[in-house]
This record gives C-alpha cells, sequence and structure tokens, in this order.
C-alpha cells in the first residue's frame, strides 16, 4: 500500500521576509570565502560528468552552495531537505540560492521524495544528498540514502570541504560556520560507473563511508 500524499511544511510571509535579509547576509558572507583544490577536482570542473549525484556531510552544508556557484554556475542541482519545519527554513534558503529542494526524509514523505528526486534527475539536475542528515548520527552513511542514489544509476561524486578556521555549533553534527575570509579545502572522488559498488546499498554504504572518512578533515 502506498504511502498517502503529505505536504511538506512550509514558512509563513513573515518568515519568508526574515528569511531573505538572512539570506543576503549569508551570501555574503559565502562569497568573502576561499576555496583551494587540487589537480583531481580542476579536472572536473573542466569537464564534468553527466548528471550526478553528490554525496556531502551535513555539517558541511554551508559553503557548498558557493562552491556550486562558483565552479558549476551552468548546472541545476536540487538537493534533499528535510519535510519537517526546521526543513522548511533550509529549503526556502535554497530556493534564493537557485536551488531546487526536495522535501522529504524517512520520517515523512519518503517515497514521494524519491520519486520526485528520479524525475529531476532525468530532466538533468544533479542530485545533492547528505547520507548522514537530517537526525544524524553525524558521519553515519546510511544505506537508505545510498540506495536512492544507486537507484538513479548517475555518476557519484564524493564532496568533502575541510575548513581551516571555522566556529562549530553544539547540533548534533557539529555544524561548521567558516569564518569570512577563511580557506577551505576541497577535495572529490567521482564513481563514474556506481555498479562497482553492488547492488546491496548496505555493502555500498560501508564502502562510500570508508573513501568519505578519507576525505574528511575535523
Amino acid at each position: 500500500m502506498s504511502e498517502p500524499a503529505t505536504s511538506p511544511h512550509e514558512l509563513r510571509w513573515h518568515q519568508h521576509l526574515l528569511l531573505t535579509v538572512l539570506a543576503a547576509v549569508l551570501r555574503i558572507w559565502s562569497r568573502t570565502l576561499r576555496f583551494r583544490w587540487g589537480p583531481e577536482v580542476q579536472a572536473l570542473i573542466e569537464a564534468p560528468p553527466a548528471p550526478a549525484v553528490v554525496i556531502l556531510w551535513h555539517n558541511r552544508l554551508f559553503a557548498a552552495p558557493e562552491f556550486f556557484r562558483r565552479c558549476f554556475a551552468q548546472r541545476q542541482l536540487a538537493t534533499l531537505v528535510s519535510a519537517s519545519g526546521d526543513g522548511a527554513w533550509l529549503a526556502a534558503f535554497m530556493r534564493q540560492l537557485g536551488m531546487f529542494p526536495i522535501r522529504g526524509s524517512r520520517h515523512k514523505r519518503g517515497p514521494q521524495a524519491v520519486r520526485e528526486m528520479l524525475a529531476v534527475h532525468q530532466q538533468g539536475y544533479d542530485i545533492g544528498i547528505t547520507p548522514d542528515g537530517s537526525r544524524g548520527p553525524m558521519y553515519e552513511l546510511k544505506a537508505g540514502a545510498i540506495g536512492i542514489a544507486l537507484k538513479t544509476g548517475a555518476p557519484l561524486v564524493l564532496l568533502s570541504l575541510n575548513f581551516r578556521r571555522a566556529w562549530r555549533l553544539k547540533s548534533w553534527d557539529r555544524f561548521y560556520l567558516p569564518l569570512p575570509f577563511s580557506l577551505i579545502e576541497v577535495r572529490i572522488e567521482v564513481i563514474h560507473q556506481p555498479a562497482v559498488l553492488g547492488e546491496d546499498p548496505h555493502t555500498a554504504a560501508a564502502l562510500l563511508r570508508q573513501r568519505m572518512d578519507a576525505m574528511t578533515e575535523d
């Protein structure tokens, strides 16, 4: 039996107004950041793959939209965002940055979110997934998220943003807020043929967790 259709939580008009102001401040903040990367990342920028699934830890989300804007402005990105009240703020912020939020998680709108994700991928969007979100535990790569990625058959882009100077929030994931004008090191690994990971999401998740851990600095 299919899950009944549900609507994600949305912001009210005064919350949208507050977010517009906040988003303007965060855009200015983000544009002071400096990114550094090696030849493997430069090669991806110069010759990006077909529409891909980008995998990134939740606590490194702050700088990801700015990196994408600078290096992949010609591409479209959809991101999976919680259908909760907290997720409504992030979804509205993503829209202001020109990204397409897909609302859902294993707790709410899960099957609907999967269908929407596959549909926008067919339209040429890259798909952004934080496999330890939205409630953690931190750096736990959930098999469900990887199962969605494998369903697309798209190349997997493992992305790590390592901060040289940042504040860390007291949230479940110790979220990073990079200091203005600080340096961020970008590391990327591309898996062009996800079939090499096998068909079992749990096995694939274990393999990808090892690769993500090797790229991640705290």
